[in-house]
């Protein structure tokens, strides 16, 4: 009979582990994450922050001309520790209990029922897992090594994606609770036009706290017979799925902004029923430089500049700010050197937009880590892994 305690069984001979002890490649992280739109906008099972983060490197790992998934993933457990204040030994039994926690996630398809048919079979349904564990290879951890496979029935989720969010890998793995890394993977969805506007039961589904069921997958029911809610109350919902993610991401790109919409007429008495939220991002990032930059002339200075040395206005216009003008002026003076040299730049366009977006990125994820910080050393909390 099988028990359901995990130590119960006989370990493995050392002759037949499939665990490699050594990188078996050189994981490049991009730094960046496409994730599939129908990913960012499904509904989510609540996980800990640390099986998010795992999978972030696994993703961030896949390339936008990769045509199949690798076998596997890999990649070292000291990158996880370095995103979370956890001492090396300690990570090893969160990274288990991640690995765990994924090896248990599952993805449902379903095919829904035509509007003039109410055959049953004419509705279809399966379920397939995140990660494949039929394998030789194995998912698990080794000499400080992680190893992931996933699914390769779900790589049309991963691969040659047409529609997909965007969002960069450092800002996000120091983020410490599951709903800030919810809104992180959805506002930057929003980051264009700057404003997210969700009703009321879309939301409690992207966050998790929709109708709770039994293992049959049926819907519970309280003693009068309605569905049982997490956080069932609307002051709860946004008290506990809001306020840390504005906490975490104030100061960030992604700060942001709410606001409820009520319901409008219906004959009610007292304060209207909120039916919607607006989210507001405080900083749109625009691929158009705003006209008022041309009006200050440090700013106008330095977009004249960079447009000489072939910077697109839409990197200007992401990056101007978060570079800042000292920085850029040593910049363009490296450009000037180097122009005056033996090494020539060959072409400014694709050379300097490279150098220009790599300084901007990187002054970004530095921005948002000294604010974490800075809040992490005012409050004098505790690393949530």
């Amino acid at each position: 009979m099988e028990s359901d305690n995990k130590n119960s069984l006989p370990p493995l001979p050392a002759e037949s582990s499939a665990l490699p002890t050594l990188l078996t490649y050189a994981p490049e992280h991009k730094q960046i994450i496409k994730q599939h739109w129908n990913v960012t906008f499904a509904r989510q099972k609540k996980m800990t922050p640390m099986a998010k983060r795992i999978m972030a490197l696994v993703i961030d790992q896949i390339r936008d001309d990769d045509f199949e998934l690798r076998p596997h993933y890999q990649f070292k457990i000291s990158e996880l520790a370095g995103k979370s204040n956890l001492a090396e030994k300690t990570i090893y039994n969160y990274v288990e209990a991640a690995l765990r926690e994924l090896a248990k996630v599952t993805w449902e398809f379903q095919k829904p029922r035509s509007k003039d048919s109410q055959d049953p079979k004419d509705y279809e349904w399966y379920i397939r897992n995140l990660l494949d564990t039929t394998k030789d290879e194995r998912v698990g951890y080794k000499n400080g090594i992680v190893t992931v496979l996933l699914n390769p029935q779900l790589a049309p989720y991963f691969i040659q994606i047409a529609h997909y969010s965007k969002f960069q890998v450092e800002s996000y793995m120091h983020l410490k609770s599951w709903y800030s890394m919810r809104f992180f993977e959805i506002l930057s969805a929003f980051r264009d036009t700057g404003e997210w506007v969700v009703g009321l039961d879309e939301y409690r589904q992207l966050m998790d706290c929709w109708e709770q069921k039994d293992n049959y997958d049926r819907v519970k029911k309280d003693k009068k017979g309605n569905p049982v809610m997490k956080h069932p109350t609307t002051k709860d919902l946004i008290n506990y799925t809001v306020a840390e993610p504005m906490s975490e991401l104030a100061g960030t790109s992604l700060a942001f902004d709410y606001e409820p919409i009520y319901e409008q007429g219906g004959g009610r008495r007292g304060r209207p029923k909120i039916i919607a939220l607006s989210f507001k991002l405080r900083h749109v990032i625009s691929d158009i430089i705003p006209a008022e930059w041309f009006e200050r002339p440090d700013e106008a200075k330095a977009i004249t500049a960079l447009r000489k040395w072939k910077v697109s206005d839409r990197n200007i216009a992401r990056y101007l700010y978060a570079i800042g003008g000292e920085a850029i002026h040593k910049l363009i003076y490296g450009w000037q050197i180097k122009e005056n040299s033996d090494k020539k730049i060959d072409d400014r366009a694709k050379y300097c937009n490279a150098v220009f977006v790599k300084l901007g990125k990187e002054a970004l994820a530095r921005e948002y880590k000294e604010i974490h910080d800075a809040v992490v050393e005012k409050l004098g909390a505790k690393s949530n892994p």
